[in-house]
């Protein structure tokens, strides 16, 4: 996801010949038989199936403990939500599975995506009642109460629920028992005070996929480099820059790459995890929900907090739309190659086509969806019409 939508935006540049399937990301020439958009269906349903399958087994257990049966489902229902989640902002109107029945299932239509919202919802309301609100001893590698939160606070987010949005990121921000990190150097590490929840290292020694993926030492880039549209969006003093940006020179040219993760090779104990939710956004949620509903002086206060950790001066601006583009313009430089953040920021702020058009060979308004993998249409006719512009 962070690979492909970073190509899909304005993040990365491609710069592989060897990779078709990434090109039709970083050139926008996607088909209805992209492989890509396959594996991502697939393995999300994979994964709801798998909740599903948890949901119904903990349900009719007869052995399990009730603390160990509230956490177990608390899990999968969180984990059903995010799954759709990413689904429902990927691909737009799509099914929302809940069960294991494959006959089913296999002849299911799509739901509207504000039905997919609210279903997703209330998924994330019954894992906040079921989870657990510290588990020290996980390191964050497992969903507790605040990081069902964290999922609320974005979701309302995106539904334009401001006040929702509003209650979710403060609680976490205030109750939770996480800290923004000072040092930029230490927030991608797996004991980093302000993840709320990251993934598992697999075997010991291994860290991220992100490092390994991103991290080059000579130029021309093998792969991807950051754009020249992100590198230009930051402004002079930007501590995220020199901290999470790394570069390399062949004497002439210079090319940047994601460096938010330091390591691209295994180590004697695994010292960085992939975050996917971490108490940055709780902030920039705060603060673009403040906006939204036209509270500037406290919208700026936690837009500040974050700007200021990166030892940037306090934004001072009178007009709603001005701090709302400050908050989408911040978002960008804070959360560039994680989990699609630039993506799906550009889709609900509407500004989408206007940063695409110009830079992307034929764009499309349809093309802020993916295409419904063909060969799910050619199994179950009951998931048309395809996506437009497919």
């Amino acid at each position: 996801l962070t690979y492909l939508m970073g190509h899909y935006t304005d993040e990365l540049t491609l710069y592989s010949a060897n990779l078709p399937d990434v090109q039709n990301y970083s050139n926008n020439t996607l088909i209805a038989s992209d492989s890509n958009a396959k594996i991502l269906w697939d393995t999300s349903y994979n994964l709801i199936y798998a909740s599903n399958s948890i949901l119904e087994g903990v349900q009719n257990s007869t052995t399990l403990s009730q603390e160990d049966k509230d956490r177990f489902l608390g899990e999968a229902y969180f984990v059903r939500a995010f799954i759709h989640f990413h689904l429902v902002n990927l691909f737009g109107p799509i099914p929302f599975i809940d069960s294991t029945d494959y006959r089913a299932n296999s002849e299911v239509s799509r739901n509207g995506t504000e039905e997919v919202y609210q279903m997703l919802i209330a998924d994330l309301l019954t894992a906040k009642s079921l989870l657990p609100g510290t588990d020290s001893s996980l390191a964050n590698l497992r969903p507790n109460y605040w990081v069902a939160s964290a999922l609320l606070a974005r979701t309302y987010l995106y539904n334009g629920d401001w006040q929702l949005a509003l209650t979710e990121a403060t609680d976490v921000i205030s109750n939770g028992s996480y800290t923004l990190n000072p040092d930029l150097a230490q927030v991608f590490k797996k004991s980093s005070m302000e993840t709320l929840w990251q993934l598992g290292e697999g075997m010991t020694g291994t860290n991220t996929l992100e490092g390994f993926t991103f991290i080059f030492s000579s130029g021309p880039p093998p792969n991807s480099a950051i754009s020249n549209h992100l590198i230009n969006g930051f402004e002079a003093g930007d501590v995220r820059f020199t901290s999470w940006v790394g570069s390399v020179s062949d004497g002439t040219e210079i090319w940047y790459y994601p460096y938010k993760y330091k390591l691209n090779s295994p180590t004697g104990s695994t010292e960085e995890c992939s975050i996917l939710f971490r108490l940055a956004e709780l902030y920039l949620i705060a603060a673009e929900a403040q906006a939204q509903m036209g509270n500037l002086t406290e919208a700026l206060d936690y837009l500040n907090d974050i700007r200021g950790r990166a030892t940037l001066g306090p934004m001072v601006l009178a007009d709603q739309n001005g701090i709302l583009n400050a908050i989408l313009q911040e978002r960008r430089l804070e959360f560039f190659s994680e989990q699609g953040h630039r993506f799906f920021d550009l889709k609900r702020t509407g500004n989408i086509d206007g940063v695409l058009t110009p830079i992307k060979p034929n764009w499309e308004p349809t093309d802020g969806l993916l295409p419904i993998p063909e060969s799910e249409l050619i199994l179950n006719p009951n998931l048309s019409p395809q996506n437009e512009g497919y």
